[in-house]
């Protein structure tokens, strides 16, 4: 059975990643939900509660790559994000 999430409080954000290590979500308690989009034309890579180092964590893959928090695989605490060359958009969909 697919889980059912309720985005009528869900905050649509978007964040510039920088070539050194960018918090792109701070912790938060309450969140149960969280989809990370990298809309930039260069790979990202994300790190949970450590700093984003090129190369390694979670490649988010260039106009489309995401990876999505929820259920077992929720995660609380601060993520980051970075890429080669800076000023890259990543948008998320948090709740």
């Amino acid at each position: 059975m697919a889980q059912e999430h309720d985005f009528a409080s869900a905050e649509s954000t978007a964040v510039t990643v920088g070539a050194t290590t960018t918090e792109v979500l701070a912790a938060k308690s309450g969140r149960r939900y969280a989809q990370l989009t990298n809309d930039g034309a260069e790979e990202m890579y994300i790190s949970f509660g450590v700093d984003a180092v090129m190369n390694k964590g979670i490649r988010l893959n260039r106009r489309g790559g995401s990876v999505t928090i929820s259920g077992t695989k929720l995660y609380r605490n601060s993520i980051n994000a970075i890429c080669a060359s800076g000023g890259q958009n990543m948008c998320i969909l948090e709740a």
